[in-house]
C-alpha cells in the first residue's frame, strides 16, 4: 500500500473515531509517521501485540481498552508480552532459537509509541517509559560484511544485456559504493538522479522529508543511466527502480523486493544468503581498511550522526581484542620456552 492510500485510510479512521478517543490513537500514529516503512512496521508489530488475525488491524475498542489500564495492570501486560516473546521460538534458519533482542525491542517500542500518542490525545494511560524495560543488546556486533573479492563476484553476476540485469547491477553498485540502506535506494525517483552532476538525492534515515545529495562514481552514474535507457516510464516522479515481476511490473521496487534480489545474487554468486545491510557494513569496513582508519570519511560515507558508531566499525576491523590475545600468547610462549 502506498503513502497516499495509507494516509487516506488513516484519515478515514480518525474521522470515524474523532473527538480525542483513545481508539483513534493507532490511526493518528500511522498518519504521523512520514515513512511508509515505519507505518508498515508499526502496523505489523501492533497486530502482533494485540493478537490480530492476519491482515487485520487492532480495533479502536482494543486500543481503548489498553489505554484505560492503570500503571499496575499495564505494566503486567507489557512485561507479560516481553516474557512471551523471550520464550517464542523462531522458524526457518533460526529454528530453535528465541526471538532476536532487536525484534523484541522494536515491538515494545511500537506499543510505547501507541501509548504515547494516546496520551497526547488526552487518554488517561500512564507513561509507558518506566513500565517495561528493553532487552540489552550489543550494537554492531558483526560489522565486516562480505569480503571485497566476494563483492567483485557479486557485481559480475547480473546479466547486463537485460533490463533486469542492468537494474540489479545499478542497485548493487549503489549499495556497495555508497553504503546505502535499502530504503534509501527504493525511495528514489527519476528526478533524484542527476547524471550530469553525478549526484543522487536520497531520503536518509530519520531525515523526515528532507533529501540529501550524495556523489556517485562515474561507473555508478553510467550503470544507472544504462538502466534508465531501457525504461519506458522515465518521468521525473517515476520510481528510479521498478519491479520486473509479473503482477507488480512497473511499480516501485519495495525494500523487501530489493532484499530478495540481493539474497538471490548472494546464493548464486557466493553460495550463501546475503542481506543488503551486509553490503553497507562491507562498504564502511572496506573504506576504513583502505584508508587506515579514516573515521571522519567513513562518517560522511555512512551518514551516521554519532561518530562513536564508526569507532565500533574501526575496533571490529582492527580486532583489538584478538591482537591483545596474540601478544599475551607470544609472551607466555616465550616465558615457557
Amino acid at each position: 500500500m502506498g503513502d497516499i492510500e495509507t494516509l487516506t485510510l488513516c484519515n478515514s479512521e480518525m474521522e470515524r473515531t474523532a473527538g480525542g478517543e483513545p481508539g483513534a490513537a493507532l490511526a493518528l500514529l500511522l498518519a504521523d509517521s512520514r515513512s511508509e516503512e515505519t507505518r508498515r512496521a508499526y502496523r505489523n508489530d501492533l497486530r502482533h501485540f494485540f493478537g490480530c488475525l492476519p491482515g487485520t488491524d487492532p480495533t479502536p475498542a482494543q486500543v481503548e481498552e489498553l489505554c484505560r489500564l492503570s500503571s499496575g495492570p499495564l505494566a503486567l501486560r507489557l512485561n507479560g508480552y516481553r516474557a512471551s516473546m523471550r520464550a517464542a521460538q523462531q522458524s526457518g534458519p533460526a529454528a530453535g532459537r528465541g526471538l532476536a533482542q532487536a525484534t523484541i525491542n522494536r515491538r515494545l517500542a511500537a506499543v510505547r509509541a501507541l501509548l504515547r500518542m494516546a496520551r497526547r490525545m488526552g487518554a488517561p494511560c500512564p507513561d509507558p517509559a518506566g513500565l517495561v524495560s528493553s532487552e540489552k543488546t550489543t550494537p554492531y556486533r558483526d560489522t565486516r560484511g562480505p569480503a571485497v573479492s566476494d563483492v567483485r563476484l557479486l557485481l559480475r553476476a547480473p546479466d547486463r544485456a537485460t533490463r533486469t540485469g542492468r537494474r540489479d547491477y545499478a542497485m548493487l553498485r549503489l549499495l556497495c559504493e555508497n553504503a546505502l540502506r535499502r530504503s534509501e535506494v527504493v525511495r528514489c525517483t527519476v528526478v533524484d538522479f542527476d547524471a550530469a552532476g553525478k549526484r543522487l538525492h536520497i531520503l536518509g534515515k530519520g531525515k523526515g522529508g528532507q533529501r540529501a545529495p550524495i556523489t556517485l562514481s562515474d561507473g555508478c552514474v553510467d550503470a544507472v543511466a544504462a538502466y534508465l535507457m531501457l525504461r519506458v516510464d522515465v518521468s521525473p516522479a517515476a520510481p528510479l527502480f521498478v519491479s520486473e515481476v509479473r503482477g507488480t511490473h512497473g511499480q516501485a521496487l519495495t525494500s523487501g523486493g530489493l532484499a530478495w534480489i540481493v539474497d538471490g545474487y548472494g546464493r548464486r554468486a557466493l553460495g550463501h544468503p546475503l542481506h543488503p545491510h551486509a553490503l553497507r557494513h562491507m562498504a564502511i569496513t572496506a573504506y576504513l581498511d583502505k584508508t587506515a582508519g579514516d573515521v571522519r570519511g567513513a562518517q560522511k560515507l555512512s551518514r551516521h550522526v554519532d561518530i562513536r558508531t564508526l569507532q565500533l566499525y574501526d575496533d571490529n576491523r582492527e580486532d583489538l581484542q584478538g591482537r591483545a590475545t596474540r601478544i599475551l600468547s607470544d609472551l607466555f610462549e616465550e616465558e615457557g620456552a
